[in-house]
């Protein structure tokens, strides 16, 4: 009965041993230079997850589908190294590639493209930081800067096709310029951009049955007059 037992026992643990060992094996890299071991989350039988893969080159980073797919670093034989946004295996979107010329570091940084370098990563014009309370919003470049155009933001607030009548306490904080305050906008002129800014104020809903507290934060990069209207 104990060898039973044994024997038993023997087979259980053995049977164990040999499906973790599979597993390991299982796990496929599918990039080349850095298919000879890898460590890290599987998904069907290749990585897919973090890992750490490593070949004549090493990547470490997110994989999909067994390539490297999100971010990650690839470090060269050379040293040389790649470090950003990851798809299918290549190089895609924003990245930087450090590399040596005449033995002294050289850094690439912008939008690659199937391992190809396409340029620079291009500043968006403006970009929103932070939005609770506003239903929709429209950036409005009124003119372009030049010596006769003072850089300007204005900022109106809109509600079922009109002026919205009834914002209060608005509050402005922004990172440089004059603060202006008319009926019909509030803003900044004399600024330098980027310009930053962000502002709080009470409004009542289209239906004017309650009133609620808005956020909202932008910067704008390029310099001009603006003009910022903010749907309630």
């Amino acid at each position: 009965m104990k060898n039973k037992i044994a024997l038993l026992t023997f087979i259980l643990f053995g049977g164990i041993f040999i499906l973790f060992a599979q597993e390991e094996v299982a796990c496929k890299v599918l990039k080349k230079g850095i298919q000879q071991h890898y460590s890290g989350k599987c998904k069907k039988g290749l990585a897919h997850g973090k890992g750490v893969a490593k070949g004549i080159n090493t990547y470490e980073g997110s994989f999909k589908k067994g390539l490297p797919n999100g971010k990650g670093k690839l470090t060269f034989a050379s040293g040389n190294y790649y470090e950003g946004q990851f798809k299918k295996g290549f190089m895609n979107g924003k990245g930087k590639l450090v590399f040596k010329v005449d033995e002294k570091d050289s850094i690439r940084v912008g939008i690659w493209k199937n391992n190809v370098y396409i340029g620079k990563a291009k500043i968006p014009d403006y970009s929103v930081k932070w939005n609770r309370g506003v239903d929709r919003y429209t950036f409005r470049k009124v003119q372009e800067s030049d010596s006769f155009v003072t850089n300007k933001v204005k900022i109106k607030f809109m509600q079922n096709g009109s002026y919205n009548t009834s914002i209060s306490n608005i509050r402005l904080d922004s990172t440089n310029g004059n603060r202006i305050e008319t009926p019909n906008y509030v803003g900044y002129e004399n600024i330098t951009y980027p310009f930053e800014c962000k502002l709080n104020y009470t409004t009542s809903n289209k239906l004017k049955t309650m009133t609620f507290d808005v956020i909202f934060a932008f910067i704008i990069n390029t310099p001009g007059e603006w003009e910022l209207i903010l749907n309630n």
